[in-house]
């Protein structure tokens, strides 16, 4: 398995992207696809990563350097090739490369969707923080949807608030511009 950062916004590779990205996130989980672009020359903090092998694309992580932590904004396995360990390959690799706190967003388990992705984390030593969190919308500043945190390791509130915060200035209120 393999990792190329996507730099240009003319890489062929963004076909494939650009529908793993809307099949696998819900409209208000995610950028429209154009500014997704703008930020790829834009912005050092964030990167647009294709996971793929010798022979076929396989997913896509984006992740941001934040003052404090690395944050995993998205991160999907073509569906077609899920269940077959590459999820947790590519989160192991991540882990690796991405020295200190990681932090991510999953929804509550109010489905069996969602429990079986936090459980899926959990098992990768992901822990679900306490702080209570509002994703805040793309498009709307004043539009925010409950999620909760979740971390490489054990945060209490006052060590979680600040980098939820630098999260929400840095990826949220960046794609409102």
């Amino acid at each position: 398995m393999q990792f190329r950062r996507i730099t240009s916004v003319n890489d062929p590779a963004l076909t494939f992207l650009k529908k793993l990205y809307e099949d696998a996130f819900p409209p208000h989980e995610r950028r429209d696809w154009a500014t997704l672009l703008k930020l790829i020359p834009a912005t050092k903090e964030m990167h647009l990563d294709l996971v793929f092998t010798a022979n076929e694309n396989i997913g896509l992580i984006t992740w941001w350097e934040i003052e404090g932590c690395h944050f995993i904004e998205h991160f999907a396995i073509d569906a077609a090739l899920r269940g077959q360990n590459y999820g947790a390959l590519v989160l192991k690799h991540y882990q690796e490369l991405l020295q200190g706190t990681i932090i991510l967003e999953v929804e509550h388990p109010e489905d069996s969707f969602a429990v079986r992705r936090i459980a899926f984390y959990e098992r990768l030593g992901y822990h679900t923080l306490s702080l209570p969190y509002h994703q805040p919308s793309y498009a709307d500043p004043n539009q925010s949807f409950p999620f909760l945190l979740m971390s490489n390791r054990m945060l209490s509130d006052q060590e979680a608030e600040p980098l939820a915060e630098k999260i929400k200035e840095k990826v949220y209120l960046a794609s409102l511009h």
